[in-house]
């Protein structure tokens, strides 16, 4: 059981940035990686022997956040991936993380938001001209693939939580 805790455990820090690359380089998150996160919680969670009261918190805790990163998308705020991504780490940060893991998504977003809005101000250098991913996030009007801020939280976090301490005896 210790290694298949601990080989769940480092999913997180694998499928995270790994989420937020594709979603740079594409604007799309696809599903896949919010569910690999949330299976690999559930899992890891079970296995660890973390109380079912426990295991709620944490799923209302996800629940909670997409219902609310739905409200933003709704709105145009926010991409649809990006509120699946954000809701499958809440899953993982649970409650006593998700505010400290909120207010670094902003501020990272924010920062994030301002290098792109300059990137954008700038012509494309000529070596990005033929480069899809380049074009793509340099078009004015063009979203913010803001599951790069999300991830980066995310990493920020990941070490304050349980699960680290499982993926830390690797």
């Amino acid at each position: 059981m210790h290694i298949v805790a601990t080989l769940l455990s480092a999913l997180f820090p694998f499928v995270v940035p790994v989420a937020a690359c594709y979603g740079l380089l594409t604007m799309q998150i696809p599903n896949r990686f919010p569910a690999a996160l949330a299976i690999a919680f559930l899992a890891l969670a079970l296995l660890s022997g973390l109380p079912l009261p426990a295991i709620g918190l944490h799923v209302l805790t996800g629940l909670g956040l997409l219902l609310a990163t739905f409200a933003l998308f709704a709105f145009g705020y926010l991409g649809g991936g990006d509120a699946k991504l954000a809701s499958a780490i809440a899953l993982w940060l649970g409650i006593e993380q998700a505010l400290p893991f909120l207010i670094l998504t902003a501020l990272f977003g924010g920062a994030l938001s301002l290098v792109i809005l300059g990137f954008r101000s700038v012509s494309l250098p000529g070596f990005l001209l033929g480069w899809t991913p380049a074009k793509r996030l340099h078009e004015k009007g063009a979203g913010i693939p803001y599951g790069v801020a999300i991830a980066a939280a995310a990493m920020m976090i990941f070490p304050d939580t349980p699960w680290f301490a499982v993926f830390a005896a690797m």
